[in-house]
């Protein structure tokens, strides 16, 4: 697949997740099942299973296309279009976001652009809306090729 920010835009606001019931939190969240969508969509495969297992699978590039990169490289990635993920393993369930264009470079980890599935969805706002802000420092983030 052709990588372009305005694919992966497209791509992401396909599934609708602030309206689509199939992401609805009840009966618990569903950030695992729309990461890896949108991820599917775009020809990058995530591992299977919940954030926490995913986590364990990206954790030392064993993934195959997927590697780590910092939040900079992860927001300057998906600007071009590349699939790229925040992730983060937490006792219980951890949280996985998929990283979004945004149109500019990033200077600080609260400005990363993202979507997600979670408590509360949203198709396009800041990543310090994912955490709580003693969390952020612990996202990883990978990008795929």
């Amino acid at each position: 697949m052709a990588r372009s920010a305005s694919t992966y835009e497209s791509v992401i606001d396909d599934f609708k997740v602030e309206t689509n019931r199939k992401y609805s939190s009840v009966g618990g969240t569903k950030c695992n099942i729309f990461a890896q969508n949108v991820m599917s969509a775009m020809s990058a495969d995530l591992p299977s299973g919940l954030a926490n297992q995913m986590a364990d699978a990206l954790l030392g590039n064993k993934t195959p296309g997927w590697y780590s990169v910092t939040f900079q490289d992860a927001q300057k990635r998906a600007n071009l279009g590349y699939p790229t993920v925040g992730i983060r393993k937490a006792e219980g369930h951890g949280h996985v976001v998929v990283v979004r264009p945004k149109g500019s470079s990033i200077t600080i980890l609260k400005e990363v652009q993202v979507a997600q599935a979670g408590t509360k969805n949203y198709n396009s706002n800041t990543i310090n809306y994912s955490w709580v802000a003693a969390d952020l420092p612990g996202v990883k983030f990978y990008t795929h090729d």
